[in-house]
């Protein structure tokens, strides 16, 4: 019994430090995941603003069928029109922040009334005497409306305006 007794040890003690490389392994991950860092804002930045899909006052699903879908190459990507407005706000009061960079290159069209909002609150930036530079390869409609409210266009020499 002496030979079994020795070997049953032996496991037992393998198993128990295995179980605790485990834990620590995924305590490791827990830590990792809850460490979050905020980013540094140098002096003198720039924000870039780049809604992709639609703009919608309220999103059109819960978050897991929008991860769903978007894994699965499903629903269109849908912005915020609060989440845009509080950036531009933010970004007006913030000393830090001297331009907007507008990438509109991935903004569906959306409707007047939320476009208009947003150009109030780029006028308003503008006033405040910072710079807003509108980017993309090309605009339709939506998008012309909002570069229209920068006070610098880019637009790539083979770009086209719809």
């Amino acid at each position: 019994m002496g030979f079994f007794a020795l070997v049953w040890r032996m496991l037992e003690g393998v198993r128990k430090v295995l179980h605790l490389i485990l834990l620590l392994i995924i305590f490791g991950f827990v830590l990792a995941a809850l460490h979050t860092s905020i980013p540094s804002v140098p002096r003198s930045a720039a924000l870039v603003i780049a809604p992709e899909g639609e703009l919608v006052e309220q999103l059109s699903s819960d978050p897991l069928r929008r991860a769903f879908g978007q894994a699965s190459g499903g629903p269109a990507p849908e912005a915020l029109l609060r989440d845009v407005l509080d950036a531009i706000e933010s970004a007006k009061s913030d000393s830090r922040i001297k331009l907007i960079v507008l990438d509109l290159g991935n903004l569906s069209s959306s409707g007047l009334s939320k476009l208009q909002e947003i150009g109030v609150a780029l006028r308003d930036f503008r006033a405040a005497g910072k710079r807003v530079v509108a980017v993309a390869d090309s605009l339709d409609q939506s998008q012309y409306y909002l570069a229209a409210q920068a006070g610098e266009v880019y637009l790539d020499p083979l770009g086209l305006v719809y």
